[in-house]
């Protein structure tokens, strides 16, 4: 009986300990974000243009103040005079919160009394106050917090009026005037500073959560990965002639609507592997992709299901920037299950010296989840058939002299398929990982390549393969340039093709690699324009620049913080 409850006491503590790792794993930030200090400044320009509109109009509330001699009441209180403050503020204060400082502006507060003194026999008075302010200084410290839903908001943690002069006298009051002056100036002034502090705080609070709260409410807790590849896409490829007014989500749609493939054969082979491409050698030249080639080799649609978790976990700030760490954890709408990767820890925004705006450092852990979820839920599919520019032409089963085509590796599908074209399915047979470096990284990815004979559901091969791509890149003038090289393509055991062995397929092998590359390699020549039009987001951003960190993955842009809080939505325009 002691061995037992001993041995359920150990299997306890080991659960709990289980259960606090998956929850610590769970809360470890895998996105890093930093807003830089052109951040700050163009808020404290926001700001500075909302105490000059709004401070004239703060609401001072009525009230009473009791003396010995009586109490007497205040109200009717309006700015009758204000300076313009010399210096505003909106900036990061240490460690984790913002501070707003509105420094030396002058202000005359008038108002009306009304009461009761004690002087002998109860006198009923009435008159005039007057509060002046002179060189006065509002600090206030706020921290960003979630609501029960993960939304973003400022919270007010403190706020009062430091330096400058507060006085407060009466007038209009008869005989008691100078009286009163003399005898409660010094309370009335005090009791007055106390009022205006609560009255400028609740003012900049209340315009807090109007003007910044409320916007970022609209930030999307999450973004799906097909936002992320349209970023690419965008700009760079033409579009069709057949409908050169068509946007590009409408396109995928047309397309999945009118497909005879049943979005590449997904009915057939739902138990298959994932991505790659095969053909024999082409000389090198230029390949320019339409809309529509980009949809006919990959849905971008199937990654509209992905997303990545925006979720607020902590924060940091030092003089010059403020820090957010993101979830940065990798979901589908569409399935459940977890990543089997381990968020870093711990994971910090790198040294950079060419900063804009806003930096995002996204993990290689997040980029890896990312690849698992779209091989786990079947996203990763790619097609090439006839259509495809620079590969089609080679799918031909029969080709003359002067021609190249598969026929030429394989002579055998001449015999049995006279006179066809090949369509190929290409998917991951386990999820792809990738190894980021210092502008460049490492993808490696084993899949299966199923033949079918165009325009119809008879498959007639499937080879099975590794590869591993190096992607070398970095934006210069708003480009992401680089190179893609395809350093191994190796067919492995398993193949079921016409009854070849893998050895008997190696001189396709060699040939689809030359032919991947000089595609590859044709496609990338001119980089990509990057672009911010298409993103769903609330925030305006421009001049995007990626780049590529050891274990890390930097995007940088600018923002327009005005039209981002002030801009209604209106169709984007080219970053």
């Amino acid at each position: 009986m002691i061995i037992s409850r001993s041995l359920f006491l150990s299997l306890l503590s080991v659960s709990l300990v289980l259960v606090q790792l998956i929850r610590c794993q769970s809360f470890r930030p895998a996105i890093r974000v930093r807003l830089n200090r052109p951040v700050f400044d163009q808020a404290s320009s926001i700001v500075k243009g909302l105490v000059e509109y709004e401070v004239p109009r703060v609401n001072i509330p009525a009230t009473r103040q009791c003396f010995q001699e009586g109490c007497v009441d205040a109200h009717s209180f309006r700015m009758s005079s204000f300076r313009q403050p010399s210096f505003v503020a909106f900036e990061p204060h240490f460690p984790n919160k913002f501070r707003i400082r509105v420094t030396d502006f002058d202000f005359v507060v008038t108002g009306q009394l009304s009461g009761t003194i004690t002087v002998i026999l109860n006198i009923p008075i009435t008159g005039n106050v007057v509060v002046t302010g002179r060189s006065i200084g509002v600090s206030a410290l706020l921290d960003l917090q979630k609501t029960v839903n993960d939304q973003p908001y400022l919270r007010f943690n403190e706020c009062k009026i430091e330096n400058g002069i507060v006085s407060t006298r009466v007038a209009n009051m008869g005989l008691l005037t100078d009286t009163i002056n003399q005898k409660f100036g010094n309370v009335l002034s005090g009791q007055s500073k106390i009022q205006l502090e609560e009255a400028i705080c609740e003012h900049m609070n209340r315009l807090t959560q109007q003007h910044f709260s409320t916007r970022l409410a609209r930030i999307p807790r999450s973004l799906s990965a097909k936002e992320l590849l349209e970023i690419i896409i965008t700009n760079n490829v033409k579009k069709s002639a057949t409908s050169t007014a068509t946007n590009f989500a409408t396109l995928v749609r047309q397309k999945r609507a009118t497909t005879t493939s049943d979005d590449y054969y997904d009915d057939i082979e739902k138990t298959e592997g994932k991505p790659a491409k095969p053909t024999p050698n082409i000389p090198l030249r230029k390949i320019n992709l339409s809309r529509d080639d980009v949809i006919n080799f990959f849905n971008i649609e199937r990654l509209s299901h992905i997303l990545i978790d925006l979720t607020l976990l902590d924060a940091a700030s030092t003089s010059s920037d403020f820090s957010l760490g993101i979830s940065g954890n990798v979901f589908s709408s569409r399935s459940q299950g977890s990543s089997p990767y381990q968020a870093p820890y711990p994971f910090r925004i790198p040294q950079n010296t060419n900063r804009r705006m806003v930096e995002v450092v996204v993990s290689q852990y997040s980029l890896n989840s990312l690849l698992f979820q779209a091989h786990r839920t079947n996203s990763l599919i790619f097609h090439v058939d006839s259509k495809t520019p620079g590969i089609g032409n080679l799918l031909e089963t029969s080709c003359t002299i002067d021609e190249v085509c598969i026929a030429d590796e394989i002579t055998k599908i001449k015999t049995v398929y006279p006179n066809r074209r090949l369509e190929l399915i290409i998917r991951s047979a386990a999820p792809p990982t990738v190894t980021v470096n210092t502008d460049s990284m490492t993808v490696s990815m084993n899949g299966r390549c199923i033949f079918f004979l165009e325009g119809t559901r008879q498959k007639i091969g499937v080879i099975p393969f590794n590869t591993v791509i190096l992607v070398n890149m970095k934006t210069i003038g708003g480009k992401l340039t680089g190179s893609v090289t395809i350093q191994s393509l190796d067919f492995t055991p398993g193949v079921d093709f016409l009854a070849l062995s893998v050895s008997d397929l190696d001189g396709l092998r060699r040939t689809t690699k030359s032919a991947l590359q000089n595609f590859i390699s044709s496609a990338t020549a001119d980089g990509f324009t990057l672009s911010t039009a298409s993103m769903h987001s609330p925030l305006r951003l421009s001049h995007p620049e990626v780049s590529l960190l050891p274990n890390a993955l930097l995007l940088q842009a600018d923002v327009d913080l005005y039209r981002t809080l002030y801009s209604a939505r209106k169709s984007r325009k080219s970053a």
